[in-house]
């Protein structure tokens, strides 16, 4: 009798857990850039062409994570249901490398390995990368252009980014943090010179 109870018990708490599992809403990922069509439609590039090596984008700790957060003043506080599909600071170098390579169709511009020395290498900083309840974004960043050649000028700059959008579900967080990292990447496009020969 007292094991039939027991068995009875068990079920029932077995069968509690498993209609809580299904209870819960599905995990959603995101990215911040999305596929596109470019590759398509890019030129073929000459033995000559610029190459531009975007490297790793480098954040704070409390960031660099695949959890989505949002600022509530002192609290950084995780979202229970989405994540980032991949680290941030990977995002953020994917998105920046895609938004300079449809600026540079005829330039090499990538984040991976290459076989030889680029011609020019980009490092960003982030120091800043903040969603606060209220809809207020702010990045605050700095990044140098590396030219492979000693005798050309290093270039170096900063930029402090502002957005405001509305962020009460995550998708909202995100289009507004890809707006910011879209903003960065204009600006680090802005410095990076043209090249000296077609």
């Amino acid at each position: 009798m007292i094991f039939s109870a027991r068995k009875s018990v068990f079920g029932l708490l077995a069968g509690c857990y498993l209609l809580s599992g299904c209870a819960s809403p599905p995990l959603r990922l995101y990215t911040l850039g999305m596929p596109s069509d470019q590759t398509a439609r890019q030129p073929h590039l000459s033995s000559r062409a610029t190459t531009i090596q975007i490297s790793r984008v480098v954040i704070p700790d409390y960031l660099d994570s695949q959890d989505m957060i949002l600022r509530n003043k002192e609290e950084i506080v995780r979202s229970p249901k989405s994540r980032w599909a991949t680290r941030l600071s990977l995002g953020m170098t994917d998105l920046i490398t895609n938004e300079i390579a449809t600026s540079h169709p005829h330039e090499l511009i990538t984040d991976q390995p290459l076989v030889d020395v680029a011609t020019l290498r980009v490092q960003i900083n982030v120091s800043r990368f903040d969603v606060d309840a209220d809809g207020q974004a702010v990045m605050d960043a700095n990044w140098a252009v590396l030219p492979q050649d000693p005798n050309q000028p290093l270039i170096r700059d900063r930029a402090h980014l502002t957005a405001t959008g509305p962020v009460s579900t995550d998708a909202e967080i995100a289009a507004l943090m890809r707006n910011l990292v879209i903003m960065l990447a204009d600006r680090v496009n802005t410095t990076i010179p043209a090249p000296s020969h077609p």
